[in-house]
Formats: structure tokens, sequence, C-alpha cells
């Protein structure tokens, strides 16, 4: 028999009297971890179905097929990796309650990347001093967020993961040197001690 889609798996637990104990953030509109409530904007798709089968969410088996649990829709919940690899692998389906019971809630995807962001500007304090002495000039926001997107552009990613918090750190401290970049200006002996040009 052929695993169940999301959608199905989520419709099966939209109807059940179990959903408060397995799928207590389950709203049938919008995709998310039935654990921990987290989900992404990305997903959202034409229809709920499509926005289901979008969403990057994982089969979780209550109780594992290693241990004889069936591949069906009441067998099954949807949870986000973290949430995955956390959960107990126990023959007794009540133990999965009484974890989901006990996770905490996550913000949606945006909103944890944004964080990371603002926790990667803690780390590069040059960014933040390089970004106040630009901000208030004509044209900054657009130079910096189009020097971010070139910097980004140049960075590499981690399997699973996308941008590491040090590739963070590595991209607004690359951003900070290129807006402190002095730039040579023909016939004259000495740069300005601050440049706005920020895209050379």
């Amino acid at each position: 028999m052929p695993v169940p889609s999301k959608w199905k798996i989520a419709e099966h637990w939209n109807e059940s009297p179990r959903r408060g104990d397995f799928a207590p953030h389950l709203f049938l509109d919008e995709p998310c971890c039935f654990a921990c409530g987290w989900f992404s904007e990305r997903w959202r798709r034409a229809t709920p179905k499509a926005s289901w089968q979008r969403a990057n969410l994982e089969r979780a088996h209550i109780i594992p097929s290693s241990l004889g649990g069936p591949d069906d829709a009441s067998s099954l919940l949807l949870l986000c990796k973290p949430c995955h690899q956390e959960s107990p692998d126990w023959m007794d389906a009540e133990q999965m309650a009484r974890w989901i019971a006990t996770r905490d809630d996550r913000p949606s995807r945006e909103v944890e990347t944004f964080a990371a962001w603002l926790a990667a500007a803690e780390k590069a304090p040059d960014f933040k001093d390089a970004l106040a002495s630009v901000i208030a000039e004509e044209g900054a926001t657009e130079r910096v967020s189009e020097l971010l997107r070139d910097l980004l552009g140049q960075a590499g990613t981690h399997f699973g993961i996308g941008f590491s918090q040090g590739t963070r750190v590595a991209v607004l401290q690359a951003a900070a040197d290129a807006i402190n970049r002095p730039v040579q200006h023909a016939g004259c002996e000495a740069a300005e001690p601050r440049s706005v040009d920020i895209q050379d």
C-alpha cells in the first residue's frame, strides 16, 4: 500500500478525535508542523491541498515501521525535520502524544531566518558601524541591499540547512569591508575615509 500524501494525512488528523493530542497546531488551510507549529510562507499555493504537498514537512510514524507501525494516515504525522529527529521511536503511541505536549512552539521559517541574521550582525560589529556611516545617504538602502544580494550569490550553503550562521557573519563582514573600502579618485592623492560607492 502506498504511503498517504501529506494532504491525506492532514485531512485525517483534521477530523480525528485525537487531533489535540497528535496535531495540536493543525489548521487545514495552512500547513505546519503538527508538533511545534513551524511553517513557511513560501509553502502557500493556490489551494490548501497544493500547499500541504509543497510543505517541507516529513512523514513521521507514531509507532516506527520497524516496531510494526503501519503506513496509513492514522499512523503518520507531519513534522518539521528537528521534531522528526527528536521524536520518540517507541511502541506505545501515547509516548508520542506526551512528547508532542512538551514541544515548544517555533516561529515561522521567515522569522527564524530574520532572527539568525540579527544574531549574525551581533557577531559582525563592523557591519553595524559601516551601515550606520552610510545609511542616511541618498540611495544607501538600495546600494547596501544590492551588495548583500551579490555577496549572498557568492556564498555556499550546507545541504538541508542553507546559509550557516558562520556564512551569514562572513557575508556581513565582507559587506562592511566593501562599504568601508576607500575609492581612489583620479587626480587625488588621498582617498576619502568612507565612500558610499559600494559597488566597486
